[in-house]
Protein backbone atom coordinates (compact mmCIF):
# COMPACT_ATOMS: atom_id res chain seq x y z
CA UNK A 1 0.00 0.00 0.00
CA UNK A 2 1.27 3.29 -1.01
CA UNK A 3 2.25 5.97 1.66
CA UNK A 4 0.43 8.69 2.40
CA UNK A 5 1.25 11.88 0.59
CA UNK A 6 1.04 15.75 2.52
CA UNK A 7 1.22 19.23 0.91
CA UNK A 8 2.97 21.82 2.70
CA UNK A 9 2.46 25.34 0.99
CA UNK A 10 4.75 28.38 2.44
CA UNK A 11 3.58 32.17 1.57
CA UNK A 12 6.73 33.62 2.44
CA UNK A 13 7.82 37.40 2.09
CA UNK A 14 10.01 36.29 -0.80
CA UNK A 15 7.87 33.71 -3.01
CA UNK A 16 5.55 31.42 -2.76
CA UNK A 17 6.76 27.81 -2.12
CA UNK A 18 5.08 24.22 -2.63
CA UNK A 19 6.12 20.64 -1.71
CA UNK A 20 4.83 17.15 -1.21
CA UNK A 21 6.11 15.11 1.26
CA UNK A 22 6.38 10.85 1.65
CA UNK A 23 4.18 10.47 5.38
CA UNK A 24 6.46 7.37 5.95
CA UNK A 25 10.14 8.81 4.80
CA UNK A 26 9.50 12.19 4.82
CA UNK A 27 11.17 12.31 1.58
CA UNK A 28 10.14 15.30 -0.92
CA UNK A 29 8.77 13.84 -4.09
CA UNK A 30 7.28 16.95 -5.42
CA UNK A 31 7.94 20.88 -5.24
CA UNK A 32 7.55 23.96 -7.04
CA UNK A 33 7.82 27.45 -6.40
CA UNK A 34 7.81 31.54 -7.64
CA UNK A 35 8.94 34.76 -6.53
CA UNK A 36 5.85 37.00 -5.47
CA UNK A 37 5.99 40.21 -7.36
CA UNK A 38 6.11 42.53 -4.67
CA UNK A 39 6.08 46.25 -6.51
CA UNK A 40 7.52 48.56 -4.00
CA UNK A 41 7.90 52.42 -4.07
CA UNK A 42 9.41 55.35 -2.23
CA UNK A 43 7.08 56.03 -0.47
CA UNK A 44 7.86 52.88 1.93
CA UNK A 45 4.92 50.65 -0.28
CA UNK A 46 5.14 46.78 -0.73
CA UNK A 47 2.57 44.91 -1.96
CA UNK A 48 0.98 42.99 -4.63
CA UNK A 49 -2.28 43.66 -7.00
CA UNK A 50 -4.99 41.80 -5.77
CA UNK A 51 -5.49 39.39 -8.86
CA UNK A 52 -1.82 38.11 -8.65
CA UNK A 53 -1.86 35.50 -5.53
CA UNK A 54 -4.73 33.15 -6.76
CA UNK A 55 -3.43 32.23 -10.05
CA UNK A 56 -0.14 31.80 -8.24
CA UNK A 57 -1.19 29.16 -5.79
CA UNK A 58 -3.23 27.57 -8.44
CA UNK A 59 -0.51 27.29 -10.74
CA UNK A 60 2.16 26.15 -8.58
CA UNK A 61 -0.15 23.36 -7.36
CA UNK A 62 -1.00 22.19 -10.79
CA UNK A 63 2.66 21.56 -11.42
CA UNK A 64 2.91 19.18 -7.77
CA UNK A 65 -0.13 17.57 -8.85
CA UNK A 66 1.67 17.19 -12.79
CA UNK A 67 4.90 16.05 -10.58
CA UNK A 68 3.17 13.89 -8.26
CA UNK A 69 1.26 11.84 -11.47
CA UNK A 70 -1.09 8.51 -10.75
CA UNK A 71 0.18 9.63 -6.98
CA UNK A 72 -1.47 12.67 -6.54
CA UNK A 73 -4.55 10.19 -4.93
CA UNK A 74 -2.77 9.39 -2.41
CA UNK A 75 -2.44 13.17 -1.04
CA UNK A 76 -3.92 13.15 2.43
CA UNK A 77 -4.09 16.66 3.53
CA UNK A 78 -2.67 20.28 3.15
CA UNK A 79 -1.95 22.77 4.72
CA UNK A 80 0.01 26.38 4.24
CA UNK A 81 1.89 28.38 6.73
CA UNK A 82 3.04 32.19 5.74
CA UNK A 83 4.69 35.12 6.84
CA UNK A 84 3.29 37.14 9.71
CA UNK A 85 2.21 40.72 9.82
CA UNK A 86 1.29 42.72 6.66
CA UNK A 87 -2.03 43.23 5.55
CA UNK A 88 -4.91 40.81 3.91
CA UNK A 89 -8.65 42.16 4.11
CA UNK A 90 -11.07 40.26 2.27
CA UNK A 91 -14.79 41.66 1.00
CA UNK A 92 -18.22 39.75 1.79
CA UNK A 93 -17.32 37.80 -1.83
CA UNK A 94 -13.50 36.89 -0.60
CA UNK A 95 -12.13 39.57 -3.09
CA UNK A 96 -8.67 40.37 -2.05
CA UNK A 97 -8.44 44.17 -3.49
CA UNK A 98 -5.29 45.89 -4.74
CA UNK A 99 -4.17 47.63 -1.39
CA UNK A 100 -5.61 45.00 0.86
CA UNK A 101 -2.69 42.39 -0.33
CA UNK A 102 0.52 44.27 1.61
CA UNK A 103 3.80 42.65 2.68
CA UNK A 104 5.16 42.70 6.47
CA UNK A 105 8.01 44.30 4.94
CA UNK A 106 6.06 47.39 3.93
CA UNK A 107 7.50 50.87 5.80
CA UNK A 108 4.84 53.34 4.79
CA UNK A 109 3.36 53.68 8.51
CA UNK A 110 7.00 54.00 10.08
CA UNK A 111 5.84 57.20 11.49
CA UNK A 112 2.58 56.08 12.79
CA UNK A 113 4.30 53.48 14.39
CA UNK A 114 6.67 55.79 15.51
CA UNK A 115 4.70 58.17 17.09
CA UNK A 116 2.21 55.53 18.60
CA UNK A 117 5.48 54.26 20.33
CA UNK A 118 5.94 57.24 22.09
CA UNK A 119 3.05 57.04 24.22
CA UNK A 120 1.30 53.58 24.15
CA UNK A 121 4.11 51.20 23.14
CA UNK A 122 4.74 49.74 26.84
CA UNK A 123 0.34 49.38 27.42
CA UNK A 124 0.54 47.65 24.19
CA UNK A 125 2.90 45.31 24.64
CA UNK A 126 1.98 44.58 28.56
CA UNK A 127 -1.75 43.71 26.82
CA UNK A 128 -0.73 42.37 23.37
CA UNK A 129 2.49 40.89 23.38
CA UNK A 130 4.17 43.58 21.10
CA UNK A 131 4.87 47.29 20.67
CA UNK A 132 3.95 49.62 17.44
CA UNK A 133 5.70 48.86 13.87
CA UNK A 134 5.72 49.54 10.77
CA UNK A 135 4.36 45.94 9.17
CA UNK A 136 1.57 45.64 11.56
CA UNK A 137 -2.03 45.28 9.97
CA UNK A 138 -3.49 48.10 12.01
CA UNK A 139 -0.45 50.57 11.65
CA UNK A 140 -0.86 49.63 7.46
CA UNK A 141 -4.48 50.29 7.33
CA UNK A 142 -4.56 53.76 9.77
CA UNK A 143 -2.07 54.97 6.85
CA UNK A 144 -4.37 53.77 4.30
CA UNK A 145 -7.73 54.99 6.40
CA UNK A 146 -5.57 58.68 6.71
CA UNK A 147 -5.53 58.86 2.83
CA UNK A 148 -8.22 57.00 1.86
CA UNK A 149 -10.95 57.17 5.06
CA UNK A 150 -13.48 54.83 3.35
CA UNK A 151 -10.93 52.26 2.23
CA UNK A 152 -12.09 50.15 4.90
CA UNK A 153 -16.24 50.44 4.53
CA UNK A 154 -16.00 46.94 2.45
CA UNK A 155 -13.87 45.20 4.71
CA UNK A 156 -15.45 41.87 5.84
CA UNK A 157 -12.83 39.77 7.25
CA UNK A 158 -8.88 40.41 8.37
CA UNK A 159 -6.55 37.29 8.17
CA UNK A 160 -2.79 36.64 7.23
CA UNK A 161 -1.01 35.37 4.49
CA UNK A 162 -1.44 31.77 5.12
CA UNK A 163 -5.15 32.57 5.69
CA UNK A 164 -6.07 33.89 2.89
CA UNK A 165 -4.28 30.53 0.99
CA UNK A 166 -6.25 28.54 2.86
CA UNK A 167 -9.54 30.59 1.57
CA UNK A 168 -8.49 29.94 -1.65
CA UNK A 169 -8.15 26.07 -1.14
CA UNK A 170 -11.35 25.05 0.79
CA UNK A 171 -13.73 28.68 0.95
CA UNK A 172 -12.78 28.96 4.41
CA UNK A 173 -12.05 32.19 6.71
CA UNK A 174 -10.29 31.99 10.03
CA UNK A 175 -6.45 31.93 11.68
CA UNK A 176 -4.52 30.99 14.35
CA UNK A 177 -3.16 32.11 17.73
CA UNK A 178 0.44 32.32 16.42
CA UNK A 179 -0.05 34.84 13.35
CA UNK A 180 -3.00 37.23 15.26
CA UNK A 181 -0.77 37.15 18.32
CA UNK A 182 2.60 38.35 16.74
CA UNK A 183 0.47 40.90 14.89
CA UNK A 184 -0.18 42.20 18.53
CA UNK A 185 -4.14 41.52 17.94
CA UNK A 186 -4.70 39.06 20.82
CA UNK A 187 -4.82 40.18 24.57
CA UNK A 188 -1.82 37.67 25.99
CA UNK A 189 -3.81 36.29 28.99
CA UNK A 190 -7.46 35.34 27.79
CA UNK A 191 -6.24 35.19 23.94
CA UNK A 192 -9.30 36.87 22.25
CA UNK A 193 -9.06 40.24 19.88
CA UNK A 194 -8.19 43.03 21.82
CA UNK A 195 -9.93 45.90 21.61
CA UNK A 196 -7.03 48.42 22.21
CA UNK A 197 -5.37 46.56 19.63
CA UNK A 198 -7.84 47.51 16.89
CA UNK A 199 -8.73 51.32 18.83
CA UNK A 200 -5.07 52.50 18.17
CA UNK A 201 -5.16 52.22 15.04
CA UNK A 202 -8.29 55.11 14.91
CA UNK A 203 -9.87 53.64 11.69
CA UNK A 204 -13.82 53.51 12.19
CA UNK A 205 -14.56 50.51 10.72
CA UNK A 206 -11.53 48.86 12.13
CA UNK A 207 -12.97 46.81 15.17
CA UNK A 208 -12.24 43.31 16.78
CA UNK A 209 -14.96 41.34 14.82
CA UNK A 210 -13.20 42.13 11.17
CA UNK A 211 -10.27 39.28 12.88
CA UNK A 212 -11.65 35.99 11.55
CA UNK A 213 -12.00 33.45 13.53
CA UNK A 214 -9.30 31.69 15.80
CA UNK A 215 -8.64 28.01 15.90
CA UNK A 216 -5.33 25.65 16.53
CA UNK A 217 -2.56 24.88 13.85
CA UNK A 218 -2.77 21.72 12.73
CA UNK A 219 -6.61 21.32 13.71
CA UNK A 220 -9.13 20.36 10.45
CA UNK A 221 -9.94 23.75 8.48
CA UNK A 222 -12.28 22.50 5.08
CA UNK A 223 -11.94 20.47 1.77
CA UNK A 224 -10.36 21.44 -0.93
CA UNK A 225 -13.05 22.97 -3.40
CA UNK A 226 -13.83 20.99 -6.77
CA UNK A 227 -13.38 23.66 -8.84
CA UNK A 228 -9.55 24.06 -7.44
CA UNK A 229 -9.56 20.39 -7.90
CA UNK A 230 -10.49 20.47 -11.84
CA UNK A 231 -7.67 23.01 -12.42
CA UNK A 232 -5.39 21.59 -10.67
CA UNK A 233 -5.30 18.18 -11.11
CA UNK A 234 -5.42 17.04 -7.61
CA UNK A 235 -8.37 14.84 -6.23
CA UNK A 236 -11.63 16.87 -4.73
CA UNK A 237 -12.08 17.09 -0.73
CA UNK A 238 -8.67 16.77 0.12
CA UNK A 239 -9.04 17.58 3.53
CA UNK A 240 -7.48 21.36 4.19
CA UNK A 241 -5.63 22.48 7.77
CA UNK A 242 -5.01 25.58 9.94
CA UNK A 243 -1.28 26.04 9.47
CA UNK A 244 1.06 28.63 11.69
CA UNK A 245 3.08 31.78 10.74
CA UNK A 246 6.33 30.52 8.73
CA UNK A 247 8.47 30.71 12.15
CA UNK A 248 6.71 28.53 14.00
CA UNK A 249 6.10 26.31 10.84
CA UNK A 250 9.73 26.14 10.53
CA UNK A 251 10.33 25.27 13.76
CA UNK A 252 8.05 22.25 13.56
CA UNK A 253 9.31 20.81 10.41
CA UNK A 254 12.87 20.64 12.54
CA UNK A 255 11.21 19.30 15.74
CA UNK A 256 12.38 22.89 17.76
CA UNK A 257 9.32 22.86 19.25
CA UNK A 258 10.44 22.44 22.82
CA UNK A 259 11.20 25.48 26.01
CA UNK A 260 14.93 26.13 25.34
CA UNK A 261 14.67 25.81 21.13
CA UNK A 262 16.14 28.70 19.84
CA UNK A 263 16.03 29.54 16.18
CA UNK A 264 17.75 31.93 13.90
CA UNK A 265 15.51 32.24 10.83
CA UNK A 266 18.26 33.21 8.17
CA UNK A 267 15.18 34.75 5.26
CA UNK A 268 13.72 38.35 4.21
CA UNK A 269 13.29 39.26 7.46
CA UNK A 270 15.76 39.16 10.88
CA UNK A 271 13.22 37.11 12.64
CA UNK A 272 15.21 34.99 16.22
CA UNK A 273 13.18 33.17 18.38
CA UNK A 274 12.70 31.42 21.81
CA UNK A 275 10.68 28.65 23.04
CA UNK A 276 9.80 29.40 26.62
CA UNK A 277 7.60 27.92 29.51
CA UNK A 278 3.91 29.75 30.06
CA UNK A 279 4.59 28.87 33.28
CA UNK A 280 2.70 32.30 34.73
CA UNK A 281 6.74 34.09 34.40
CA UNK A 282 4.69 35.82 30.88
CA UNK A 283 3.21 38.40 32.83
CA UNK A 284 6.39 39.28 34.01
CA UNK A 285 7.70 39.08 30.43
CA UNK A 286 4.75 40.98 29.46
CA UNK A 287 4.79 43.94 32.80
CA UNK A 288 8.87 43.90 31.81
CA UNK A 289 8.53 44.67 28.20
CA UNK A 290 12.12 44.15 28.12
CA UNK A 291 14.32 45.78 25.24
CA UNK A 292 15.49 42.53 23.77
CA UNK A 293 12.17 41.05 23.18
CA UNK A 294 10.06 42.76 20.03
CA UNK A 295 6.75 40.02 20.54
CA UNK A 296 5.24 37.45 22.90
CA UNK A 297 3.49 34.82 20.22
CA UNK A 298 0.98 32.65 21.65
CA UNK A 299 1.37 28.95 20.43
CA UNK A 300 -1.63 26.18 20.95
CA UNK A 301 -0.34 24.21 23.45
CA UNK A 302 -1.01 27.02 26.13
CA UNK A 303 2.02 25.33 28.16
CA UNK A 304 4.50 27.18 25.73
CA UNK A 305 5.01 30.77 24.19
CA UNK A 306 7.48 31.72 21.29
CA UNK A 307 9.78 34.73 22.59
CA UNK A 308 10.63 37.09 19.45
CA UNK A 309 13.43 39.42 18.37
CA UNK A 310 13.33 40.72 14.98
CA UNK A 311 14.07 43.47 12.55
CA UNK A 312 12.84 43.97 9.35
CA UNK A 313 15.28 42.66 6.96
CA UNK A 314 17.71 40.51 6.92
CA UNK A 315 18.68 38.57 3.80
CA UNK A 316 17.18 41.18 2.17
CA UNK A 317 20.16 43.04 2.14
CA UNK A 318 22.16 40.61 0.37
CA UNK A 319 19.05 40.17 -2.02
CA UNK A 320 19.31 44.53 -2.75
CA UNK A 321 23.09 43.97 -3.16
CA UNK A 322 23.51 41.53 -5.59
CA UNK A 323 20.43 43.16 -7.53
CA UNK A 324 22.81 46.22 -7.34
CA UNK A 325 25.89 45.20 -8.48
CA UNK A 326 24.17 42.95 -11.02
CA UNK A 327 25.36 39.49 -9.45
CA UNK A 328 22.96 36.63 -8.43
CA UNK A 329 22.49 36.08 -4.53
CA UNK A 330 24.98 32.88 -4.91
CA UNK A 331 27.21 34.62 -6.78
CA UNK A 332 27.27 37.08 -4.06
CA UNK A 333 27.67 34.36 -1.42
CA UNK A 334 30.78 33.07 -3.24
CA UNK A 335 32.40 36.57 -3.77
CA UNK A 336 32.29 37.47 -0.07
CA UNK A 337 34.13 34.16 0.97
CA UNK A 338 36.71 35.21 -1.49
CA UNK A 339 37.61 38.43 1.38
CA UNK A 340 38.75 38.20 4.23
CA UNK A 341 36.84 37.53 7.99
CA UNK A 342 36.26 41.34 9.18
CA UNK A 343 36.20 42.66 5.53
CA UNK A 344 39.21 44.95 5.53
CA UNK A 345 37.94 46.61 7.76
CA UNK A 346 34.32 47.68 6.14
CA UNK A 347 31.16 47.11 8.25
CA UNK A 348 27.40 47.61 6.84
CA UNK A 349 24.38 48.05 8.95
CA UNK A 350 21.99 46.01 8.16
CA UNK A 351 18.32 47.72 7.78
CA UNK A 352 17.46 48.14 4.38
CA UNK A 353 14.09 48.01 5.49
CA UNK A 354 14.27 50.18 8.26
CA UNK A 355 12.99 49.45 11.44
CA UNK A 356 12.15 52.93 13.25
CA UNK A 357 14.97 55.44 12.59
CA UNK A 358 17.48 53.02 11.25
CA UNK A 359 18.33 52.75 7.55
CA UNK A 360 21.18 50.33 6.05
CA UNK A 361 24.51 51.66 5.03
CA UNK A 362 28.16 50.78 4.65
CA UNK A 363 31.04 52.25 7.10
CA UNK A 364 34.79 52.26 6.87
CA UNK A 365 33.73 52.23 3.05
CA UNK A 366 37.09 53.05 0.75
CA UNK A 367 38.92 53.43 -2.32
CA UNK A 368 40.88 49.75 -1.71
CA UNK A 369 37.59 47.89 -0.99
CA UNK A 370 36.02 45.49 -3.82
CA UNK A 371 32.53 44.34 -4.57
CA UNK A 372 33.69 41.24 -2.96
CA UNK A 373 34.50 43.21 0.76
CA UNK A 374 31.29 44.63 0.20
CA UNK A 375 29.27 41.41 0.05
CA UNK A 376 31.54 40.10 2.59
CA UNK A 377 30.63 43.38 5.35
CA UNK A 378 26.77 42.50 4.02
CA UNK A 379 26.79 38.91 4.89
CA UNK A 380 28.77 39.65 8.26
CA UNK A 381 26.79 42.25 9.20
CA UNK A 382 23.54 40.29 9.00
CA UNK A 383 24.71 37.23 10.23
CA UNK A 384 25.98 39.78 13.06
CA UNK A 385 22.41 41.15 13.51
CA UNK A 386 21.12 37.70 13.91
CA UNK A 387 23.80 36.96 17.33
CA UNK A 388 23.05 40.06 18.79
CA UNK A 389 19.26 39.74 18.70
CA UNK A 390 19.81 35.83 19.78
CA UNK A 391 22.03 37.03 22.79
CA UNK A 392 19.06 39.84 23.60
CA UNK A 393 16.80 36.99 23.84
CA UNK A 394 19.23 35.10 26.48
CA UNK A 395 19.56 38.36 28.01
CA UNK A 396 16.33 38.85 28.94
CA UNK A 397 15.73 34.97 30.54
CA UNK A 398 14.92 32.88 27.93
CA UNK A 399 16.91 29.49 27.76
CA UNK A 400 19.26 28.31 25.08
CA UNK A 401 19.68 24.47 24.76
CA UNK A 402 19.69 23.71 20.97
CA UNK A 403 20.43 26.41 18.40
CA UNK A 404 18.51 26.09 14.84
CA UNK A 405 19.55 27.80 11.90
CA UNK A 406 16.81 27.90 9.28
CA UNK A 407 15.13 29.79 6.40
CA UNK A 408 17.03 30.23 3.08
CA UNK A 409 20.47 31.32 3.93
CA UNK A 410 20.72 28.41 6.08
CA UNK A 411 21.04 26.55 2.74
CA UNK A 412 24.44 27.83 2.24
CA UNK A 413 26.29 26.00 5.25
CA UNK A 414 28.94 29.11 5.22
CA UNK A 415 26.17 31.36 6.69
CA UNK A 416 25.14 28.52 9.33
CA UNK A 417 29.39 28.17 10.54
CA UNK A 418 29.44 32.30 10.85
CA UNK A 419 26.65 32.21 13.15
CA UNK A 420 27.59 29.46 15.00
CA UNK A 421 31.26 30.70 15.45
CA UNK A 422 30.12 34.60 16.54
CA UNK A 423 27.81 32.98 19.34
CA UNK A 424 31.03 30.25 19.88
CA UNK A 425 28.04 27.54 19.73
CA UNK A 426 26.98 24.58 18.02
CA UNK A 427 24.06 25.33 15.11
CA UNK A 428 21.71 22.48 13.84
CA UNK A 429 20.11 23.13 10.35
CA UNK A 430 18.52 20.71 8.04
CA UNK A 431 20.34 23.02 5.33
CA UNK A 432 18.63 23.95 1.84
CA UNK A 433 15.50 21.63 3.12
CA UNK A 434 11.91 23.60 2.70
CA UNK A 435 11.71 23.54 6.68
CA UNK A 436 8.41 25.60 6.46
CA UNK A 437 6.62 23.85 3.68
CA UNK A 438 7.43 20.76 6.05
CA UNK A 439 6.24 22.06 9.08
CA UNK A 440 2.92 23.17 7.32
CA UNK A 441 3.25 19.40 6.14
CA UNK A 442 3.41 18.18 9.43
CA UNK A 443 -0.26 19.85 10.57
CA UNK A 444 -2.12 18.84 7.32
CA UNK A 445 -0.42 14.86 9.02
CA UNK A 446 -1.54 15.87 12.58
CA UNK A 447 -5.22 17.19 11.16
CA UNK A 448 -6.58 14.27 9.98
CA UNK A 449 -5.19 12.07 13.00
CA UNK A 450 -1.72 11.01 11.33
CA UNK A 451 1.52 11.13 13.13
CA UNK A 452 3.41 13.71 11.82
CA UNK A 453 6.79 12.63 13.25
CA UNK A 454 8.03 10.76 10.20
CA UNK A 455 7.82 14.36 8.34
CA UNK A 456 10.77 15.61 10.28
CA UNK A 457 13.69 17.03 8.44
CA UNK A 458 16.62 15.59 8.44
CA UNK A 459 19.69 17.64 10.65
CA UNK A 460 23.32 18.51 10.30
CA UNK A 461 25.39 19.84 12.76
CA UNK A 462 27.63 22.86 12.26
CA UNK A 463 30.15 23.90 14.94
CA UNK A 464 31.95 27.35 15.18
CA UNK A 465 35.41 27.48 13.22
CA UNK A 466 37.78 26.99 15.85
CA UNK A 467 40.60 29.38 14.72
CA UNK A 468 37.70 32.31 13.91
CA UNK A 469 36.33 32.08 17.28
CA UNK A 470 38.27 35.09 18.90
CA UNK A 471 37.72 37.27 16.00
CA UNK A 472 34.34 36.99 15.56
CA UNK A 473 33.98 37.41 19.72
CA UNK A 474 35.48 41.42 18.94
CA UNK A 475 33.60 41.62 15.93
CA UNK A 476 30.32 41.16 17.61
CA UNK A 477 30.95 43.50 19.90
CA UNK A 478 32.63 46.29 17.58
CA UNK A 479 28.91 45.52 15.79
CA UNK A 480 26.93 45.84 19.08
CA UNK A 481 29.06 49.50 19.73
CA UNK A 482 28.71 50.46 16.38
CA UNK A 483 24.36 49.87 16.53
CA UNK A 484 24.95 51.70 19.81
CA UNK A 485 26.66 54.59 18.26
CA UNK A 486 24.17 55.00 14.97
CA UNK A 487 21.25 56.23 17.57
CA UNK A 488 21.73 59.88 17.07
CA UNK A 489 22.76 59.60 13.26
CA UNK A 490 19.88 57.51 12.08
CA UNK A 491 17.68 60.37 13.85
CA UNK A 492 19.94 63.14 12.52
CA UNK A 493 19.07 61.62 8.78
CA UNK A 494 15.62 61.31 9.97
CA UNK A 495 15.00 65.01 10.03
CA UNK A 496 13.19 66.43 7.11
CA UNK A 497 15.30 69.23 5.47
CA UNK A 498 13.80 72.34 4.52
Amino acid sequence: MASHIYIGLDLGSTSLKIAAFDGERGTVLAQAGAAIPWQRASTGTCQVPGNVLRPLITGLLAQVSQQLGARATDVAAMACVGHGGGLYVVDAAGALHDDFAVSSTDQRATPIANALAQTQARQLFSTVGTGPWSGQPSMIAADIARLNPAAFQQASTLFFAKDYVAMVLCGERATDYSDASTAGLLDSTTRRPSELAFAVAQVPPWRPDLLARLQDSGSPLGQLRPELAAHTGLPASIPIAMGAIDLYGAMAGVGATQVGDVAAVLGTWCVNAAIGANDGSIATVLNAAAAGISNVVLLDSKKSVMVMNNSAAGMANTTWLSNTLQHSTADLLNAAFTSVPGAHGLRYIPFINGGGDASAGFLGLRAFHTPADMARAAVEGVVALHANNLNALAASGLPRRRLFALGGGAGDARLSALLATMLDSTVYTPGADESGARGAAMFAASAVGHTPAPLQAALQQVDPIADQRSFYGQYLANFQGLLADMGPVFARLNQPLP
